[in-house]
């Protein structure tokens, strides 16, 4: 039976290279999100629709990830946390600097830093990808790490390919985890006390790169339902992890091609939920008929009340060692 299909509408046009990493910051009212191979940040204000960059690529190549730190060490949003091609930081956006937060793990060659989110422990979790001299993947050649909040990088799945979306139920008893060529998204038993993780079990599969897309970022609504970006798939879909059922899709517009990366709920209430996409290895051919490839997207609050959905989950904050 065919699900309920709701239209993005763009709202910054961006040719960003591989746009990732969105995520609402309740301390600024702004939606983070990322162009990774760019090494930039954007900061979108969806009350002026002004969209600020802020490029880090004299401090590394790349930046996978940004996120919140907590509200009592800034509660202006002017510092967030950033994972670059090899390891952990913090960055100012007013005084443009970057702090390094150290013990990271070390990466090999060709290897670098992904996606990352907040667990509800206020520790940075954030995963890597590795490729050969020849651009492609090396299967199991990457580690998923938590950052805990003493500053210790531990490793807490290896043997990864791409890691990619971990989100938290609300109740904080189940981590979600996307490792991409699996064609799945995994649930675990997460250990509030510890962060340990446990008892890993399929919780939505069946994702085929040519039809449906792969599975990339993902976020998480109040009623502990997904939101999975489909990385060729040119959609997020909406699903029911302990059924495993699709729910709905959200597509984006055909000029914005088939990269859909990140999903994040944003606006005061976290009833919008915006979408990045990428133009990894276009050809001029895809990128004429793709204009709109690299840009951020939208569905309004009152779209998605039409098909039932409910709020996003606040972002987990990150907590620094004093």
């Amino acid at each position: 039976m065919a699900v309920p299909t709701l239209e993005a509408e763009l709202v910054v046009e961006m040719k960003a290279g591989l746009g990732e990493g969105s995520i609402w910051d309740s301390r600024s009212k702004k939606l983070l999100w990322l162009d990774i191979v760019g090494a930039k940040i954007f900061r979108f204000d969806p009350v002026s629709k002004s969209n600020e960059e802020f490029d880090l690529s004299s401090f590394s190549p790349f930046v996978s990830s940004v996120v919140p730190i907590s509200q009592d060490l800034d509660p202006h949003g002017d510092v967030v946390g950033v994972t670059l091609r090899d390891g952990f930081a913090t960055y100012n956006f007013r005084s443009r600097s970057l702090q390094r937060l150290g013990n990271d793990p070390g990466v090999q060659e060709g290897e670098r830093f992904n996606d990352g989110k907040v667990d509800p422990r206020g520790c940075y979790w954030a995963g890597t990808i590795a490729r050969n001299s020849a651009g492609e993947i090396l299967a199991g050649a990457s580690a998923l790490y938590c950052r805990e909040a003493d500053g210790a990088v531990q490793v807490r799945k290896p043997k990864v390919s791409i890691s990619n979306g971990i989100v938290w139920t609300k109740d904080s008893k189940v981590m979600y985890y996307i490792d991409t060529p699996s064609a799945r998204v995994e649930a675990w038993d997460f250990d509030l006390s510890t962060g340990a993780i446990s008892n890993p079990r399929p919780a939505v599969s069946g994702f085929d790169f040519a039809t449906t897309g792969f599975p990339d970022g993902c976020a998480i609504d109040t009623a502990d339902r997904l939101w999975v970006a489909r990385f060729n798939g040119g959609c997020c879909g909406w699903y029911d992890p302990r059924s495993g059922e699709l729910l709905a899709e959200v597509r984006v517009p055909a000029a914005a091609g088939k990269q859909v990366t990140s999903v994040a709920f944003g606006g005061e209430n976290l009833e919008d939920l915006y979408l990045t996409t990428a133009r990894e290895g276009f050809d001029p051919a895809a990128a004429e008929r793709c204009p709109l490839a690299g840009s951020l997207f939208v569905v309004p609050k009152a779209q998605l009340a039409e098909i039932g959905a409910v709020p996003g989950q606040p972002a987990n904050q990150l907590k620094l060692a004093p």
